[in-house]
């Protein structure tokens, strides 16, 4: 078992992110829907260490970038999200993840207002909903993709053991 923490974006974090966003697999319902090229991807890195808004997740052990997970607002809209290095994919991360971001977060924003979509292709983050116990509320359609707005709850169906570390 993979234990996760959330902190901010470093430098030495570039190599992973940028072959990250070059990861078909991980971009499929990120964005553009199509891997970043490398300058993309690397002005994208750059932008988000100026201006940071997810939060980096990272092997509480090794402090090895996994992914991004948190709030980034949108075209005026917060949107909650989630991605994830495809090699450690299937290990619960994002089930981790979101509940360290969505506790740190509660104390900060109204989740009420924070919006989560997910594709109806994109069975993964399905079950990672269903598993922290999100609500779909509706149906609809967002960058080409049908799918489901969901709200965020703070009681979880994880198992909070063994414990997820959160730090900076």
């Amino acid at each position: 078992m993979i234990l996760v923490k959330l902190r901010n974006l470093r430098h030495e974090d570039k190599e992973a992110v940028i072959a990250m966003l070059g990861d078909p697999q991980v971009m499929r319902f990120l964005g553009p829907r199509r891997a970043l090229t490398e300058g993309e991807a690397g002005a994208w890195f750059g932008n988000a260490l100026v201006n940071p808004d997810r939060f980096a997740i990272a092997n509480a052990e090794s402090d090895e970038f996994i992914g991004f997970c948190g709030v980034k607002q949108i075209d005026g809209v917060l949107d909650f999200g989630y991605f994830i290095r495809s090699e450690f994919w299937g290990n619960g991360i994002a089930a981790k993840a979101c509940e360290l971001a969505v506790e740190r977060l509660s104390s900060e924003i109204d989740l009420e207002t924070v919006q989560v979509f997910i594709a109806d292709d994109n069975v993964a983050s399905q079950k990672v909903a269903q598993k922290l116990g999100w609500q779909a509320t509706y149906n609809d359609s967002k960058d080409g993709d049908d799918g489901r707005y969901y709200r965020i709850t703070l009681q979880s169906g994880v198992n909070p053991t063994p414990k997820a570390y959160d730090s900076n």
